[in-house]
């Protein structure tokens, strides 16, 4: 035990040195989409009470482009100033068309994450974007290698969020539990804006991640980049 507890301790120091703590993300924040998410949340609540701590709340809905360890205020800088520069070559794939997001359909990885699925066709053009967005933050020489492949998935279920449930056993989310919702249309997210967040501040009041930088664009975003 004890030479568990001191490989456990050198483990989660060398861990925190390059852990993730900021993520780049695209907010999720249509009303439809995210009345949809809880209603689905809901359901698996009532039928399943002990998940409650699993449940991701609504206001931090997101896909993930990249997870990015930055250790010192330079480094978080130099990921502000990627982010702003990935915005032209954003545009760039975009043209001025709007980038329609659409959710459909439930999925699951290894059943202890649960998620809103993306239209298949919507991702070809999402996934250039985070080509781009990577682009930016390794010509900053950032740590982004705790990135895995773009997948955009909206996850609103973790067992990893409620660990005391895996020590009693509770290791697989039965389908069971949304089967209602497995191939429900939960709606559209016009693609409008990109996030720098942090993964450990506290975050803000409405509910999302504390946010270092954000930009617009598509078309509403040429709107606001004139005002800044």
């Amino acid at each position: 035990e004890d030479q568990k507890e001191d490989l456990g301790q050198e483990v989660s120091k060398k861990r925190l040195r390059e852990t993730p703590n900021y993520f780049v993300s695209i907010p999720i924040t249509d009303d439809q989409i995210l009345d949809r998410i809880e209603d689905v949340q809901e359901l698996i609540f009532t039928k399943e009470p002990d998940l409650l701590r699993a449940l991701l709340p609504v206001q931090t809905m997101h896909l993930t482009i990249i997870v990015a360890h930055l250790g010192t205020e330079e480094e978080v800088r130099k990921a502000v100033l990627a982010l702003k520069q990935s915005k032209t070559k954003v545009e760039a794939i975009l043209q001025g068309k709007d980038l329609n997001m659409t959710f459909h359909g439930i999925g699951q990885f290894n059943n202890q994450v649960i998620y809103v699925k993306m239209l298949q066709k919507d991702q070809k053009m999402l996934s250039r974007i985070a080509e781009a967005v990577e682009e930016c933050f390794n010509e900053m020489n950032l740590d982004i290698s705790g990135s895995k492949d773009f997948k955009p998935h909206l996850t609103f279920l973790k067992l990893s969020k409620a660990p005391r449930l895996k020590r009693r056993g509770f290791r697989k989310i039965c389908s069971d539990l949304y089967k209602e919702y497995e191939d429900s249309y939960f709606g559209t997210e016009v693609f409008s804006q990109i996030d720098l967040c942090a993964m450990r501040k506290k975050k803000q009041e409405s509910g999302y991640y504390y946010c270092e930088c954000s930009i617009n664009v598509g078309s509403c975003g040429m709107e606001e980049s004139k005002e800044q």
